[in-house]
């Protein structure tokens, strides 16, 4: 073989491999990456296969090389107990919802569950990250660094009572004499003799009208350790020991006692979501914004009337309120953000993940305007997760029928008009005293459910609920607290 044959070979070689292996990375390339996706609603939906392949094929459309895979745990502790089994287990996935109240996102950060996303959602979301209000970046930050995106929205939160229309036109109720939950007792006594069969008065472990305390916390919810929200000193109080929070509890007694409060209000089994869907709770207290009952309305299926009880404040606990955080064992971080920047920014490819398929699961009545088909309901639907206000940018959803259209220049105002707190952006580390903060966790979920709820008597209870917490080293971690938020304050001169 001549000299030239061999470098002609050679040649020849060189080009069938460089053929071979773009033939390889072609083929690699033409699988999608499937994207798992966790967050908790209204529970698996029926028709969430039916959403995921319109989702697929619209992300193939849109050129992402991604498929989704959708889970919705329903409301309650089954969501935080399947996450947190999967991230003991280092079970892989990609995207998952993180809170202040769910899915708690300091402590799964300090396990090293969440990927530090601060540069990665620069480069692969920049428009999500640049339409979010600056106190959401910062405030949610972890020593300077981003573990999750917030969900655009409301940025303050707000606390109030959300009633059963239809009874409050039955009996004519005036609810602008309502000012305290005190207020309430007239109009439970009515629903409790006339109205057989439905609560006047909701309550339960995880949902219960202590919130209307409106405590600034510190850290994560679920010990104690807080400021009052309008604090001069900014002293850390363990705010279970305070007047405010007896007077509450003693009230929930009364109301529990007098047949106020639904019996079962401590079980872990009792579905809060069905009994109000179902028409069967006259009043309960809730999280609120600009026609807050307007988007219940719309997910529930029943008319509903909110009054505000505390004004709008912003906390760090608030911009920490509703996230997405990228799994520390997902296979694919980028594809995840990247399907997280068309989701925040597509109105399409949003409303079908919030509201599933046009024609099937809502038909379009206006530009923006949707409601569900002939035939379907909120209560019935085979889609509606119920949660557009949890994820993804709120200002690209549709408007249900019966929302006022109105509501994202509300929104606005809202935010404009709310109270910063004086702790905005301090955010506690636990790690000095994890330990004391677990035992005083399990302390608090034994004794917190009963007296919140008005299932157990506080005056034998709150004693020994203070003392375990004491036993627990709740002193320590408070004073933790308060040592962080004066270095913190010092720091920033607050």
């Amino acid at each position: 073989m001549s000299k030239f044959t061999r470098i002609l070979c050679n040649m020849l070689f060189v080009l069938l491999m460089v053929a071979l292996l773009a033939g390889i990375s072609s083929c690699a390339k033409a699988k999608p990456y499937e994207i798992t996706w966790y967050f908790i609603g209204n529970g698996q939906q029926k028709d969430v296969k039916l959403v995921e392949d319109a989702a697929n094929k619209y992300l193939a459309e849109k050129k992402l090389n991604a498929t989704i895979k959708l889970q919705c745990y329903a409301w309650g502790d089954e969501y935080n107990n399947k996450l947190q089994l999967m991230i003991s287990s280092g079970e892989a996935f990609d995207i998952c919802f993180t809170s202040s109240w769910a899915n708690y996102l300091r402590q799964n950060v300090a396990k090293g569950a969440f990927l530090d996303i601060t540069e990665l959602v620069k480069k692969n979301a920049p428009k999500t990250w640049e339409q979010l209000h600056p106190s959401f970046i910062t405030g949610s930050a972890i020593n300077g660094k981003n573990y999750a995106i917030p969900a655009n929205k409301e940025l303050a939160h707000q606390w109030g009572l959300m009633f059963n229309k239809a009874l409050v036109d039955k009996y004519k109720f005036d609810l602008t004499k309502v000012k305290t939950l005190a207020d309430l007792e007239p109009m439970l006594k009515t629903i409790k003799d006339k109205e057989p069969g439905v609560t006047p008065f909701q309550n339960s472990g995880s949902e219960n009208a202590d919130r209307l305390l409106d405590w600034d916390r510190i850290g994560d919810s679920g010990y104690p350790g807080s400021l009052y929200v309008n604090s001069t000193d900014m002293k850390v109080i363990n705010e279970l020991d305070t007047k405010e929070y007896r007077d509450y509890i003693k009230l929930m007694r009364k109301y529990f006692q007098a047949g106020f409060i639904n019996k079962d209000s401590v079980s872990t089994n009792y579905d809060w979501m069905t009994e109000r869907k179902a028409g069967k709770c006259f009043v309960w207290s809730d999280s609120l914004k600009p026609f807050a009952n307007e988007e219940r309305t719309a997910s529930y299926g029943l008319p509903l009337i909110q009054i505000e009880m505390t004004p709008p404040v912003v906390t760090t606990y608030d911009t920490t309120g509703s996230m997405q955080a990228i799994s520390k064992t997902s296979k694919n971080p980028e594809m995840a953000l990247k399907f997280l920047e068309l989701f925040n920014t597509d109105p399409i490819l949003n409303n079908l993940i919030n509201f599933g398929v046009e024609g099937t699961h809502w038909v379009k009545k206006g530009d923006n305007l949707i409601d569900f088909p002939d035939g379907i309901t909120g209560q019935n639907s085979p889609y509606n997760p119920g949660t557009p206000w949890m994820f993804g940018n709120q200002y690209i959803n549709y408007f249900r029928v019966g929302e006022n259209t109105q509501k994202w220049e509300a929104f606005k105002k809202f935010n404009n008009d709310s109270i910063a707190a004086k702790s905005l952006g301090f955010n506690f580390d636990n790690e000095p005293v994890k330990s004391e903060i677990a035992a005083c966790i399990n302390v608090y979920r034994e004794y917190n459910p009963g007296l919140v709820t008005g299932s157990v008597d506080p005056d034998k209870v709150l004693p020994e609920f203070l003392k375990k917490l004491t036993d627990a080293g709740v002193d320590k971690v408070i004073a933790e607290k308060q040592k962080q938020l004066d270095a913190w304050k010092a720091a920033t001169k607050k």
